[in-house]
């Protein structure tokens, strides 16, 4: 018996390389030519293999670390509830879902590294395809590369949730020179995401949030109902890069829509008043703050009457509690201007901070902060500070996906950008799950494009097409308690006048 078994396993191996060199796998075009199998580019051939040999793998670039390591934190924080939650579903038709994550500390050239990294860039001796490539969209900056980038064999599939604006313009050119998606940024510029500067590349961008134009578009209109009276009246307080200018070129061409074209008299560049800070830097916020009030006060030195400002705020939640305490403390000290202006009496402050701030980590600082003494009383740092959101308010809303959001984060704490990060991972996953066919960023396009309203509850006339790769126009003006808590203020979207809550 022994020697009979031997004989056998001489003839199993002996048969075995014959059979593994002529198997070949099944040419597909869809799961559903595979079975219990998938359907998946393989050596440049679509063929049905295990869902477990080919995981979606997509990648994030956000500052968890740093001064702005809340917006990173909480925006993976939402993304991967969604990951995971569609991974305990089964994922994408068996294939599961990753996040390949990079920590940029909102830092443009490290995002720009991990960008490469991700896509596992191959260099090439070709001129570059994306104008965005050669032809930085910030004065001043280097090129990302002048000549092409290739996606190599480790590339991610897209990009998800990428955090900030400086910090785009530097990786979302790495992302569309390689052929790559990049959607649902954190971020509402219109360079390179919602404008024409990356030519055809364009086609692999989708966007999910309302852009900061419409957020300053809906903050005029808020300024306007109460009582803000004209351009004078209105200061921009934005961060000194990319940032900054992408709330500032929102908030001019918002006034000139909303009020006709500006006085051939008035400066055609800064048509607003303006007030820059240096990022990372707590003294020139100081600096700034200190410029503003001298604004205002030549304002309440013209005349004796009451003056009503709105400040437009493109900033994080670090420069946003300094400079809003300072101002209050500045508005409200016993000094020889009070004596003079009237300060107290005669100027009644609005300060709105665009969605990037932060506003649960803002809303937090500023109710910590506690209250300025004003001839009337103690009065919080909280008062007459909203924050224009691009979803919903999470305390109070019953949409399904809202819903779905709370009871995903369990125990965690909520917030504003979190939420953020769910929604856009909700309807990135929706559609993958769209999606016949290989996975490929090219292949994802028309998904995308056709994907409809989801009536997820994120505003009116949601969805993509090919004409339009912006998924929501809509925005969510939320007051701040002095528990740190949000009232819905009001409600906007492209082309539906602004409404108001009781």
């Amino acid at each position: 018996m022994p020697r009979l078994l031997n004989v056998i396993a001489l003839m199993v191996l002996a048969l075995a390389p014959s059979c593994s060199s002529n198997f070949s796998a099944k040419v597909c075009k869809t799961d559903g030519d595979c079975g219990s199998f998938v359907c998946e580019n393989q050596s440049g051939q679509p063929v049905c293999v295990s869902a477990a040999s080919v995981p979606l793998r997509i990648g994030m670039s956000a500052p968890i670390s740093g001064s702005s390591q809340a917006l990173g934190t909480d925006m993976k924080l939402g993304v991967m509830l969604a990951f995971d939650a569609r991974n305990a579903a089964g994922g994408v038709r068996g294939r599961h879902l990753t996040l390949e994550f990079r920590d940029d500390e909102y830092q443009p050239a490290l995002a720009e590294q991990s960008a490469r990294a991700l896509v596992d860039v191959q260099a090439s001796t070709d001129p570059p395809r994306c104008p965005t490539t050669a032809n930085p969209v910030v004065m001043g900056q280097q090129p990302v590369s002048t000549t092409a980038l290739h996606r190599g064999p480790n590339a991610v599939l897209a990009f998800l949730g990428n955090v900030g604006t400086p910090t785009m313009v530097r990786a979302a050119p790495v992302s569309l020179e390689t052929g790559t998606v990049f959607f649902g940024a954190f971020t509402g510029a219109t360079p390179i995401l919602r404008d024409t500067s990356a030519g055809a590349c364009s086609k692999y961008v989708f966007n999910v949030r309302a852009s900061y134009a419409n957020e300053a578009r809906a903050t005029l209109e808020y300024f306007f109902r109460v009582k803000v009276p004209d351009s004078k009246h209105v200061i921009s307080f934005d961060q000194s890069d990319a940032f900054g200018q992408a709330g500032y070129a929102g908030l001019v061409a918002g006034y000139a829509a909303l009020k006709g074209p500006w006085d051939p008299a008035v400066d055609p560049t800064t048509p607003i008043a303006r007030f820059r800070y240096a990022k990372d830097d707590p003294t020139s916020t100081a600096t700034q703050a200190v410029a503003v009030q001298a604004y205002i006060a030549a304002l309440l030195g013209a005349d004796s009457a009451t003056h009503t400002v709105g400040i437009f705020m493109t900033d994080t939640y670090g420069p946003a509690t300094s400079f809003i305490t300072l101002m209050r403390q500045w508005q409200f000290a016993n000094d020889a201007q009070q004596t003079s202006l009237q300060k107290a009496t005669r100027l009644n402050l609005y300060f709105s901070n665009v969605s990037f701030v932060g506003a649960n980590a803002l809303a937090n600082r500023l109710k910590d902060a506690g209250t300025v003494n004003t001839p009337s009383g103690p009065v919080p740092y909280t008062q007459n500070v909203t924050v224009s959101q691009v979803v919903p308010n999470y305390q109070g809303d019953k949409s399904d996906i809202v819903n779905d959001y709370r009871r995903l984060i369990g125990t965690q704490a909520p917030s504003f950008t979190s939420l953020e990060g769910y929604v856009s991972a909700r309807i990135f996953i929706a559609g993958l799950l769209a999606h016949n066919g290989p996975f490929t960023p090219d292949a994802l396009i028309s998904t995308f494009e056709n994907l409809p309203d989801l009536s997820l509850g994120v505003g009116a006339a949601s969805g993509f097409s090919p004409t339009n790769h912006n998924y929501s126009k809509s925005v969510w003006g939320t007051a701040i308690g002095s528990d740190g808590s949000f009232q819905n203020v009001y409600f906007w979207s492209d082309g539906i006048p602004i409404q108001f809550f009781e």
